[in-house]
């Protein structure tokens, strides 16, 4: 995984078009999410709702670390992940599902000089799932 300091804060015009677009993006993220059925089912008729308030949440936390080139931000926010959600049978294969498809949705919605100053973040939380997934099925 890079370290911390090859993260470079994104530019003011990429930070305001991610954050025109995040709704859309959040949006469609959820509404793929939900025709996963064995990942939302757990949650009920308040799959969709608890599926959005995730989303947002990783959105402000990842326009914090876009800003500020802090990936720590981000680690910070996958360790909670990894510790909270399993108690509402939320696995880590199911995060790291949503940050594959947030990524897609991403790429389809942004323009491509904004999306690739993006997608290096959510590459390394996707990364970063994927390493501490791997742990978790040796232990």
């Amino acid at each position: 995984m890079p370290d911390n300091n090859q993260f470079s804060p994104v530019s003011l015009e990429t930070m305001n078009c991610f954050k025109k677009h995040a709704p859309e993006i959040i949006e469609k993220t959820v509404q793929i999410s939900m025709k996963r059925k064995e990942e939302v089912i757990q949650h009920g008729n308040q799959a969709q709702k608890l599926l959005i308030l995730g989303m947002q949440f990783t959105t402000k936390m990842l326009e914090s670390a876009l800003i500020t080139g802090e990936i720590s931000l981000l680690e910070d926010e996958l360790k909670w992940a990894k510790d909270r959600l399993p108690h509402d049978d939320v696995t880590m294969k199911h995060v790291l599902v949503r940050l594959k498809i947030y990524r897609t949705q991403i790429m389809k919605t942004l323009p491509e000089e904004c999306a690739i100053e993006i997608v290096p973040f959510i590459d390394w939380m996707i990364e970063w799932q994927e390493t501490h997934l791997k742990e978790e099925l040796n232990e």
